[in-house]
C-alpha cells in the first residue's frame, strides 16, 4: 500500500476519532444519567458540564485539524506534533487517574487508544521525509490507478 495512503487515512480516522467522541460525550452524559459513571466519571454537580463541555470543544476542534492533515498530509505538521503532545499528556492522565482508581476500565481504554495515535503519528513524522512526491500525489488524485 502506498504509505501516503495511509497517513491520510490515518489522520482522517484521527479526526473522526475525536469528533465520533466529542458527540457521543456531549449527547449522552446529560441525557443518560448512568453514562458518566459507566467511566468512572461521577457527577455530584452540575458544574461537571462546564468542564465537560470545555474539554469536548477542545476535543473536538483537534479533531477537526487531524481531518484537515487528512486532507492534505504536507501541510498541517504543528498539528499533529501539538495532537501528539496532546494525545500523550491525555493517556498520562489516565494512566495516572486509572492506577489511583478514580477512572473505570472504559475510559482507560480510550486512553491507550490515543497512545495508539501517538506511535503512529510518531512512525508518520519518522517516515513523511522517505515518501515521494509521486506517492503523495497519488494519494490525493482521483482517477483510479492501474
Amino acid at each position: 500500500m502506498n504509505k501516503a495512503i495511509y497517513y491520510k487515512y490515518l489522520f482522517i480516522v484521527a479526526g473522526f476519532w475525536n469528533i465520533s467522541t466529542v458527540l457521543v460525550f456531549g449527547i449522552f452524559a446529560p441525557l443518560i444519567s448512568g453514562f458518566l459513571p459507566f467511566f468512572g466519571l461521577f457527577q455530584h454537580t452540575r458544574e461537571i458540564y462546564f468542564w465537560l463541555y470545555a474539554f469536548l470543544i477542545l476535543a473536538g476542534m483537534s479533531g477537526i485539524k487531524y481531518f484537515l492533515v487528512g486532507l492534505d498530509i504536507t501541510k498541517n505538521h504543528l498539528v499533529v506534533s501539538t495532537g501528539l503532545m496532546a494525545k500523550f499528556g491525555f493517556f498520562i492522565l489516565i494512566l495516572g487517574s486509572f492506577i489511583l482508581g478514580i477512572i473505570a476500565w472504559p475510559l482507560f481504554l480510550m486512553g491507550v487508544i490515543n497512545l495508539i495515535f501517538c506511535g503512529l503519528f510518531i512512525e508518520f513524522y519518522v517516515n513523511y521525509k522517505k515518501l515521494l512526491p509521486s506517492d503523495i500525489g497519488n494519494a490525493y488524485s482521483y482517477r483510479k490507478n492501474s
